[in-house]
């Protein structure tokens, strides 16, 4: 029962996005820490001080959760199974529409071991970039600080120093996070205002960072932007507020993350080339042989629904050819390119975004 069900969810939850457009036991936890040390070998650490060029990754988790109950976040499909027994628990799974992700609430096991497999495959793909990661990762769909916690000790033998995750109000518990190799010295949250009928619609808010670099305060803000299915009047409100952030100060700034503009309305509206008068967009400068960092079963279409953009003459600079899709053999088919979700039943893959990174220089 419990592999049908995820497989017809594989199929079943893309197509209903797209048609609109999971401390446990320790043991478990150093067990897959310890392998995964022995399998890549120990870091020699390293830290960042007078650095004159940097490197960035933006990479949507796909959901990545503890596995305790918080009351206060809706992360009830990424429990253990012992923990969906209750009749509370299954009244409120009962109530969920999509049927792909009813099953995931009622029968998923997201227990530790499952946890730390997804944790590792995390790592695995991040440090494959650059040798020993990217200096700054901006993270998507993280559910909370324990579990931001959990991946940066995974990563701190690679030169990792500090990370961030402030809790916002998204009920679901997906935030925006950091992982870096340089100090933060300052965050906050911005919280979107919507237009029109949408004005009391609620989504999550830009994460703001700042880091010194080279003896230059940087500004990055880390983005998760309403999905497809909503109306794109509020993407543009979102990108428009992004525009209003870089406007209060004249910090060298990057914005990245996951935008959720898809290759139709970028089309139809020019939204990304639009941001072009103060932003120079990645993609669009860039990675010129990139298919997209998402692909759309339904459709069968490929977009950037996320990119890495970098504020115009503010004394930083895209390194020519770097910005690029991180492909590997464990997070993209060989064949097609595309991105291989993480399976909690399988314990294959890593997340059905790819990895967007790039290198700047400061001038």
């Amino acid at each position: 029962m419990t592999e049908d069900w995820w497989n017809k969810k594989e199929e079943d939850n893309q197509d209903q996005e797209e048609e609109w457009t999971f401390l446990g036991r320790e043991r478990s936890f150093w067990i897959v820490a310890l392998v995964f040390m022995i399998a890549y070998g120990f870091a020699v650490p390293y830290f960042k001080s007078n650095y004159t060029e940097f490197s960035v990754m933006t990479l949507n988790t796909q959901n990545l959760f503890d596995t305790f109950d918080d009351p206060k976040k809706d992360d009830k499909a990424y429990l253990p199974i012992e923990l969906k027994q209750s009749k509370t628990h299954i009244n409120a799974c009962k109530k969920i529409q999509v049927k792909s992700w009813k099953d995931e609430c009622l029968y998923l096991d997201w227990d530790n071991e499952t946890k730390d497999i997804k944790l590792a495959s995390l790592v695995k793909n991040i440090i494959s970039y650059d040798t020993n990661g990217p200096d700054i990762l901006a993270l998507q769909e993280v559910e909370n600080i324990n579990i931001l916690k959990q991946l940066f000790d995974l990563l701190e033998p690679y030169g990792y120093i500090d990370y961030e995750l402030l809790e916002s109000k998204d009920y679901r518990g997906i935030d925006t996070a950091f992982i870096s190799k340089f100090e933060i010295l300052d965050s906050k949250l911005h919280y979107i205002s919507f237009s029109g009928e949408f004005e009391d619609k609620d989504t999550r808010p830009i994460l703001d960072i700042t880091t010194k670099i080279n003896n230059k305060n940087i500004k990055i803000y880390n983005v998760h932007f309403p999905a497809g299915y909503h109306d794109v009047s509020m993407r543009i409100d979102s990108l428009n507020m992004l525009k209003e952030l870089l406007n209060t100060h004249k910090n060298p700034t990057i914005a990245l993350g996951d935008f959720n503009v898809n290759t139709k309305e970028d089309n139809k509206h020019k939204i990304y080339q639009s941001q072009e008068n103060v932003w120079i967009v990645g993609h669009l400068f860039g990675c010129n042989s990139c298919k997209g960092s998402y692909y759309y079963n339904y459709g069968k279409s490929w977009s950037f629904l996320d990119t890495i953009f970098l504020a115009k003459n503010r004394s930083i600079s895209f390194i020519p050819n770097s910005v690029e899709i991180h492909k590997t053999k464990e997070n993209s088919y060989l064949d097609t390119g595309k991105p291989i979700r993480f399976n909690p039943i399988s314990r294959k893959g890593v997340s059905d975004h790819l990895p967007v990174v790039a290198r700047f220089k400061i001038n």
